[in-house]
């Protein structure tokens, strides 16, 4: 196993626009971290499928203990080898 550094998604919220009967996004969320913060032990490349209205889709995913001994599933291009 080697140790990597990895970035995680930063879930999109929104905030309401006083006097307006809408939201408006929080900047800085709905993308993923700017810089590689978080430490864990790669273990393997994975696939990942996702279901959608045009069919299937697959994708590689790196999976990644974290120090409490949880997995997380990361996309390569979120992950930095140290």
């Amino acid at each position: 196993m080697r140790n990597v550094l990895y970035k995680k998604w930063i879930p999109r919220e929104h905030r309401p626009v006083e006097g307006k009967n809408y939201s408006e996004p929080v900047p800085g969320t709905g993308c993923y971290e700017p810089d590689f913060i978080h430490e864990g032990l790669f273990h393997e490349w994975g696939v990942s499928c996702e279901e959608s209205d045009n069919g299937y889709g697959n994708s590689t995913i790196a999976l990644i203990e974290l120090p409490d001994g949880t997995i997380e599933s990361v996309y390569p291009f979120n992950v930095k080898f140290i």
